[in-house]
């Protein structure tokens, strides 16, 4: 392809999403992005609707941002249950069981694909940050068994 065929092939719109149901971002992001029918969800935090971390340590951040991510995907017209990959950032891997026990109660069935990453430190002293890559629109659920290309 051209250089001048390249721009004209097809036209893409970047929509902004954000909910008024949770903290303005701490920083020049956006809580996600909606490309066609993928939405992209910045790393969400244990915060209030003030940016106040809730007390509790990691296991009620967790289930605040997991809440949080919750809003942020309605708004995008994505669900819990439309999300692909998340990753979960945490101050310390020691919160990793705490995090799943949570994590468990809002992805019960077809979880996301994930990974988990301890950090040297989150924004604001945050136990617990998740991003996530959801689908957008009107969902279906198939389940394939094993990859055909495992055998």
């Amino acid at each position: 392809m051209t250089e001048t065929t390249i721009g004209k092939k097809h036209k893409v719109t970047k929509i902004i999403v954000s909910s008024p149901h949770i903290y303005k971002p701490v920083g020049p992001y956006s809580q996600a992005i909606l490309v066609d029918h993928t939405l992209y969800v910045s790393g969400v935090l244990g915060l209030d609707p003030q940016a106040k971390l809730v007390d509790g340590g990691a296991e009620a951040q967790t289930q605040q941002a997991l809440s949080n991510l919750k809003h942020v995907l309605e708004a995008g017209g994505s669900s819990l249950d439309a999300v692909v990959k998340t990753t979960i950032l945490l101050g310390d891997i020691d919160d990793f069981k705490t995090v799943n026990e949570v994590y468990g109660k809002f992805f019960t069935k077809d979880c996301p694909a994930r990974a988990t990453f301890q950090v040297g430190k989150l924004p604001l002293g945050a136990a617990v940050e998740i991003e996530a890559i959801a689908l957008s629109g009107d969902l279906s659920i198939v389940e394939a068994g094993p990859c055909p290309c495992s055998k």
